[in-house]
């Protein structure tokens, strides 16, 4: 029969097996070598509970919280969403012994730096692959009602594409934002255009690793990208309108071959497009 101090024994090894709650989340045990390589760490929130989450990003799922003051251990570091912190701001998050990460913009530790996390190896039972991005979309689901350099309109260096006011517009590709500003010879990008305006109103330039540039006007309103901004081929940029140069809601869009975008460098897009699989009505 079991004594009184052998069944102590019993139940303090069956909850060190379990691993400890704590704030939310159940910690697991660190392996030898691993927590010879782990730095200690304090969550420092000013009294805010700190998420824990899945991945090195503030959007990513979460698996627990930490309370202030809570103690940690940090096994790797790897970047991920920049947060300003009551410690630091950066993009580097922590992951702890148990897998989650959190940010380390909210963790008092010492200055040294920690080992880069490795790539997850991926699932050996995973037979199916998820699909690439298109390389170019259609920037707005419409018919082009006007195409590029016509012999009425010599100097149209792009093609216009009819939608209503509003309409969503995607970024026809992946890439960096290069420019956004407002262009008109008079008035306000803000209010409709017409044909005694001049200019391309508000616009988007989007450039991509090959140095193609691709344009979009007569927006709505001041476009919801930023200059130096990465976005991919169906990101929203911002909505169809009528300012600049313009009679109707449409969407002015232009191909360069190069940036800054000009009239020399500029290509059909409707050709453009069409070499690159994306139908255009």
């Amino acid at each position: 029969m079991p004594t009184k101090r052998n069944r102590r024994r019993a139940s303090a090894a069956a909850i060190a097996g379990l691993g400890l709650l704590v704030g939310g989340i159940a910690t697991a045990t660190a392996s030898p070598a691993e927590a010879a390589s782990s730095v200690s760490g304090t969550v420092s929130t000013g009294g805010l509970v700190l998420n824990v989450r899945k991945a090195a990003k503030t959007d990513s799922a979460r698996i627990g919280t930490l309370q202030e003051g809570t103690k940690v251990s940090i096994v790797c570091q790897e970047k991920g969403t920049r947060v300003n912190g009551t410690v630091r701001g950066t993009d580097l998050w922590d992951r702890l012994a148990d897998g989650g990460y959190v940010s380390d913009a909210y963790i008092k530790r010492p200055a040294t730096a920690l080992p880069v996390c490795p790539l997850p190896k991926p699932s050996p039972s995973r037979t199916t692959e998820r699909p690439a991005s298109p390389a170019w979309v259609l920037p707005v689901a419409a018919a082009m009602n006007s195409a590029f350099r016509t012999p009425q309109r010599p100097t149209h260096n792009g093609m216009d594409l009819a939608a209503a006011k509003e309409t969503p517009v995607k970024a026809a590709h992946s890439g960096t934002v290069m420019r956004v500003l407002c262009q008109v010879s008079i008035g306000t990008c803000d209010t409709d255009g017409g044909l005694t305006v001049s200019g391309c109103g508000w616009l988007v330039e989007i450039r991509d690793e090959a140095g193609i540039v691709s344009r979009y006007c007569h927006l709505v309103r001041r476009p919801v990208v930023v200059p130096g901004q990465k976005v991919t081929a169906g990101d929203l940029v911002g909505q169809v309108g009528s300012s600049g140069h313009s009679t109707g809601p449409h969407l002015h869009f232009e191909i360069h071959t190069a940036f800054p975008a000009t009239p020399q460098n500029a290509v059909d897009p409707f050709l453009f497009l069409k070499e690159k699989g994306v139908p255009v009505r």
